[in-house]
């Protein structure tokens, strides 16, 4: 009898350490949220929460399009570069009259940046450039058609379609638009990651390539599919930016970067601990949102957000790196 229970709770201890593993980001979230409303019951306003939301959706959507290369064991360096280029190439397209249609010009400039991620992915995945090199190279080169198109100024045109501010700006009813594009972009990422084959094989050449070769699964054109992607998802979050601001300035994407690759990184510690996930980078940007709204919101000092973020990110990445057997997931950087 007192063996059994010798052996009962250690495995009863064992499942409490992973549980508090696999929630810790959402605990956070929540102990946060709680925290802020007690200092200021107005936090807790459904207008204010929405915002949260808002503010994430742009963090958010980077950081699952850069989780998804993460994913398959690369780096994209380029991710702001790509989500600048994409606003701008929209904004130059509509202010030049070359198109009328902003439905239009936002599918004509995903397929152009769509081509960065071939690009990207023909330089890290074919040719054997290491990424993070090819991709930080290729983001200078973007920078440059970024400044020639916008002539080195804050783009604006007074002929942009009302329909420019209403990705970023608009709400159906109490609920911004941005929130609404946010969580719907992360359901179908939700939905390609967990439920599809595509899914299974791009998290599955992450954890081990060598053995996705063997048993027959193309490795070389599943990490190029991520690679296009991410760049398709980034130079999205760059048009939702773009909208929010009724502008687009040559520091839209880097502005967010590396906040976003933050998010996929720390979004790794959520769920399934050492493996970076979509549900992960969502929780992970949300944190970043409320802690941001919060100190806003209270009247703190604004260093103290970087602070918590900061002291966040190592405990959660600390507590899996000591737990966990296999560490935390790792990248090619050469």
């Amino acid at each position: 009898m007192g063996n059994r229970q010798a052996r009962t709770l250690p495995s009863r201890t064992g499942n409490k350490v992973e549980t508090i593993a696999k929630y810790f980001l959402l605990f956070a979230d929540i102990l946060l949220l709680v925290f802020f409303g007690l200092i200021d019951p107005g936090f807790w306003q459904i207008s204010n929460l929405m915002d949260i939301v808002a503010t994430a959706a742009l963090v958010g959507v980077m950081g699952m399009g850069a989780s998804l290369v993460m994913m398959v064991g690369e780096m994209n360096f380029g991710v702001g570069a790509e989500a600048t280029l994409t606003a701008t190439l929209l904004g130059w397209m509509l202010g030049h009259g070359i198109i009328d249609s902003y439905a239009l010009g936002i599918v004509i400039a995903l397929l152009l940046i769509a081509l960065m991620g071939v690009i990207d992915s023909a330089f890290g995945v074919v040719l054997g450039v290491p990424a993070f090199i090819a991709t930080l190279a290729i983001s200078k080169i973007n920078d440059g058609f970024v400044n020639y198109l916008t002539e080195g100024k804050t783009m604006f045109y007074s002929n942009w379609p009302p329909a420019f501010k209403f990705l970023g700006q608009g709400k159906i009813g109490p609920v911004p638009v941005m929130a609404l594009v946010f969580v719907v972009i992360a359901l179908i990422l939700w939905f390609i990651m967990d439920k599809t084959r595509l899914g299974t094989y791009i998290q599955a050449v992450g954890n081990n390539a060598n053995c996705c070769k063997q048993v027959g699964i193309n490795v070389r054109k599943i990490k190029i599919i991520a690679f296009i992607m991410c760049s398709v998802i980034c130079g999205f979050a760059g048009i939702l930016s773009a909208s929010k601001t009724n502008n687009v300035m040559s520091t839209l994407g880097s502005g967010i970067m590396m906040d976003a690759m933050a998010s996929a990184m720390l979004g790794a510690t959520f769920l399934r601990p050492g493996r970076y996930n979509i549900q992960g980078t969502v929780v992970a940007a949300l944190l970043t949102a409320i802690i941001t709204n919060g100190i806003i919101f209270c009247g703190y000092p604004d260093y103290i957000k970087d602070v918590i973020n900061g002291v966040i990110l190592i405990i959660a990445v600390g507590y899996i790196a000591l737990t966990r057997k296999e560490g935390l997931p790792s990248v090619k950087m050469g």
